[in-house]
This record gives structure tokens, C-alpha cells and sequence, in this order.
């Protein structure tokens, strides 16, 4: 070989090492976006997934905390009975409650 075909040859096996790293590098590049791609595919088919049995766990927590079905499950299993009677109202003066307290505090002191 004589010496102007020296750099030449350099040349050349330099331009091939830097077209490999580039064809590797994008190669490379390319197979983690397609991972990325399925990644992202497998999570939103599990996200479609888990919003699906959220939906059918609130329907069925509402089916089974309807009240109709509280109130017959309560009455045929348990026995109980349902009170009819409206519940007892007290109301009270908070004026008049504070004045029993003054005079409870000046019979004591």
C-alpha cells in the first residue's frame, strides 16, 4: 500500500464505525419506543379494565344499600319491625337554660 491510500482507508473505516453507531443508536432508539408504545397499550387496557369493576362495584353497592332491601332484609331475617311513630322533638330555651345554670352556680357558691 502506498501511503496516499492510508488516509483513505481511515476515512472510509471511520465513516463506516460512525454510520454503524447510527444505525445501532436508532435501532436501538426504535425497539424502546415500540416497548414504550405496548407499555402504554398494556396500561390503558388495564386502566379500561379497573374503571369497568369500579362501575360494577358501585352498582353493586348500591343494589345492596338500596333501602328497600335493607328494610326487607331486616324485617324477614332479623325480625324487626319498622317504628311508625314520628320520634320525640324536646325542644328547650337556651335563655332559660343559662338562667338555671346562674342559679344553680350563686346556691352552690
Amino acid at each position: 500500500m502506498n501511503k496516499s491510500s492510508k488516509p483513505a482507508i481511515l476515512f472510509l473505516f471511520l465513516l463506516l464505525l460512525i454510520i454503524t453507531a447510527f444505525v445501532l443508536t436508532s435501532v436501538s432508539i426504535k425497539l424502546k419506543y415500540e416497548q414504550t408504545v405496548l407499555q402504554n397499550d398494556t396500561a390503558q387496557k388495564q386502566l379500561k379494565t379497573e374503571t369497568q369493576k369500579k362501575i360494577k362495584l358501585t352498582a353493586e353497592y348500591q343494589t345492596v344499600t338500596a333501602e328497600e332491601r335493607i328494610v326487607k332484609i331486616a324485617s324477614s331475617e332479623l325480625g324487626l319491625i319498622r317504628d311508625i311513630e314520628a320520634p320525640l322533638i324536646i325542644k328547650y330555651d337556651n335563655n332559660k337554660v343559662e338562667e338555671i345554670n346562674e342559679e344553680i352556680k350563686r346556691k352552690y357558691d
